[in-house]
């Protein structure tokens, strides 16, 4: 059954060369050709996060990426909290202008968090779910606060001495220099307004656990072992909640794992859902 849906989908539209176009002034990119798959970055990133896929990833799907609301060269915002479902109508949007009926959705991190937001909203747009690196349950009370104490800080000081703390904690302590420099320059171009909106759209999203159960598409489960962002046994929890899901657990490999471990990251992509 699941291959028979690949293959429908295979009969999209699909595009060989990579483009760059406007979604509501945002950016994007679509490159590659089959069955398509849109990637969402995490925070404080934008679609530069996806370098590593998109150049493996396009031989084998046809790859998506954008530019969340505030990120990149998306439109601005002004601080305030944007939540994980209006990202993913900003998903919906991007799908709609290209005339696509269905693909898989995949997110790292906070992307998880859209990517989940997403299948609720569209499970008829939905062929497979990516979940990596991030979780279902909702922020708890502290969370918020920590949150909102954080974009407050980001807001009122910029966000300089937020990224120099937070790149630690996104790679594992055995990631090498030139991916650390990479995500420190991707993070500072990122403006102090986006990552306060989507540190309070975090902040307030839904507990999904619930809809895992419900599914009944591919979903596969990405973790770092190592990772001191998200632990995990989270990951391990999502898989329990939908026992059909694949579970990969990267490791030596810290929070954003399709950064610090692409080929790895990549094939389990390629081994589920290119079949």
């Amino acid at each position: 059954m699941k291959k028979l849906l690949f293959s429908l989908i295979l009969l999209l539209g699909s595009v060989t060369a990579c483009k760059a176009g406007p979604l509501n002034q945002a950016s994007y990119t679509d490159q590659g050709a089959g069955l398509p798959l849109v990637l969402i970055h995490a925070f404080p990133a934008d679609h530069h996060l996806w370098e590593p896929q998109i150049k493996s990833l396009s031989k084998k799907f046809r790859v998506i990426t954008l530019d969340l609301k505030g990120f990149g060269t998306a439109s601005p915002t002004q601080g305030e909290a944007v939540s994980m479902r209006e990202y993913a109508e900003e998903v919906k949007q991007l799908l709609d202008q290209l005339k696509i009926d269905k693909a898989i959705i995949g997110g790292e991190s906070m992307g998880g968090y859209v990517s989940l937001a997403f299948v609720k909203s569209y499970p008829e747009k939905t062929a497979g779910l990516i979940l990596a690196d991030t979780q279902a349950i909702a922020d708890t009370k502290d969370q918020q606060a920590k949150r909102e104490s954080t974009a407050q800080d980001i807001l009122n000081n910029g966000p300089t001495k937020f990224v120099e703390n937070f790149v630690p904690k996104a790679v594992s302590p055995n990631a090498d220099q030139s991916t650390k420099d990479f995500l420190t320059n991707l993070f500072s171009k990122q403006s102090a307004n986006a990552m306060a909106s989507a540190l309070r759209g975090m902040a307030i999203r839904e507990n999904t656990m619930d809809q895992l159960p419900n599914l009944n598409i591919p979903v596969l489960i990405i973790s770092g072992d190592l990772d001191a962002v998200i632990p995990t046994s989270e990951s391990v929890s999502m898989r329990n909640a939908y026992p059909a899901s694949q579970l990969v657990i990267i490791h030596g490999a810290g929070h954003l794992t399709n950064i610090e471990r692409p080929a790895e990251w990549n094939e389990a992509v390629i081994a589920e859902f290119a079949k």
